[in-house]
């Protein structure tokens, strides 16, 4: 049992041992003594605004891939095990929730491991469909005449056992080492669920090798794949256009390949096709005829977009909590002097937690098709129908 650092918004505890000496222990979610007690309510309506908001979104593009035949594809199939393990992180909120209410923790050991456990699982699994996701895109819209990284149940099966084998492995010494601790806080104890590594070079043989594997490998892979697809479309358009005779290919694709804006193919990769109208300059002059070179249209640069935002909100929703992480290692190792507080990590993975809502967005209802499947969706709804009715 250790000490607390005292004075408000209390989120470190000191202890002494023979083998590491002095150490501080971070509280994560719990904080004590608040100087603005009342924030704790902001924190809690934003975690379940952020479940709902989840468990809303990713619900209705799941019901909306699977009900359409068309959109059976093994894409689409990564973009529903991506909805599912959003729906897993979120879950989380409503634990994150009651540590804030209770400060002292109380859910006991089990949850303790499990919770945190969860969090990294379901973080590290999440990351890693959106690499599996840009890699089947690239393979099957680049090398549309050969068959995608995915080509049968065998192999759609086995990649997400793989995954979640090789992130759950990864991931235990997260389970094993958060454990409850007590500390003595204004003469009162106090539980705390921390990280306790049984050796001080351990918490650098995982926090490092975590930010490679979870944020920069991921982050590279994906802007790779989707800058492939972009030179693709852009390489093909420029070849093009210097054919007058011959209309570009819109890199939206038809409505009707499967759902996505991105131009995809099936499982049997059907070739995007380029237009059947053309631009031209229908005005006559002294100088005759000649053919406009047709432009990008609004849909081409709408998904040139979202092909940006994908990475962009990559890096954006993922950045800050591996930033957190570097910080509490290294804002750790002092023994009196401390920055961060409890509140600046449960701020941090509020925004986290919205990348659970960010995704059925970006990867669904951002694409047109997914949208008229929406409105299919409340149409059939008998009570939706008489309500509109």
């Amino acid at each position: 049992m250790g000490n607390a650092t005292e004075g408000t918004d209390v989120s470190y505890f000191h202890d002494s041992d023979e083998s590491f000496g002095n150490r501080s222990f971070f509280s994560f979610l719990s904080e004590f003594n608040r100087a603005q007690p009342q924030l704790v309510f902001v924190e809690v309506a934003m975690l379940i605004v952020i479940m709902i908001a989840a468990y809303v979104t990713n619900s209705i593009l799941i019901l909306v891939l699977i009900r359409d035949r068309h959109m059976h594809t093994w894409t689409n199939y990564l973009i529903i095990h991506l909805c599912c393990v959003d729906i897993l992180l979120a879950s989380s909120a409503p634990f994150i929730a009651a540590a804030r209410v209770t400060q002292s923790w109380t859910m006991g050991p089990g949850v303790c491991h499990g919770l945190m456990y969860t969090l990294t699982l379901s973080a590290t699994v999440t990351m890693w469909t959106m690499v599996l996701i840009s890699i089947e895109r690239c393979q099957i819209i680049v090398k549309p005449f050969k068959r995608g990284c995915i080509y049968g149940n065998r192999q759609f099966a086995g990649t997400l056992v793989v995954v979640w084998t090789v992130c759950g492995l990864y991931c235990v010494p997260i389970g094993l080492y958060f454990n409850e601790r007590t500390f003595t806080l204004v003469g009162s104890d106090v539980v705390i669920c921390t990280l306790v590594w049984p050796a001080k070079i351990a918490s650098y043989l995982f926090t490092i090798p975590t930010l490679i594997l979870t944020f920069s490998i991921p982050l590279i892979v994906i802007s790779v794949n989707y800058y492939k697809v972009f030179k693709m479309f852009w390489t093909s358009r420029a070849r093009l256009k210097r054919s007058s005779n011959m209309s570009l290919p819109r890199i939206s694709g038809d409505r009707s390949s499967g759902g996505q804006d991105v131009p995809r193919s099936n499982e049997h990769h059907d070739r995007t096709e380029p237009d059947s109208t053309v631009d031209t300059n229908t005005a006559s002059s002294s100088r005759g005829r000649r053919h406009r070179a047709p432009t990008f249209s609004g849909k081409d640069v709408r998904v040139v977009k979202v092909l940006v935002m994908l990475v962009v909100a990559f890096f954006i929703m993922w950045l800050p909590v591996m930033v957190m992480i570097l910080l509490i290692q290294f804002d750790g190792q002092s023994f009196r002097s401390h920055v961060l507080k409890s509140h600046h990590f449960v701020g941090v993975m509020c925004f986290t937690l919205c990348n659970a809502t960010v995704n059925p967005v970006l990867y669904g209802l951002l694409n047109q098709t997914n949208r008229d499947g929406v409105r299919k969706l409340f149409r059939s709804c008998p009570h939706c129908s008489s309500h509109n009715s």
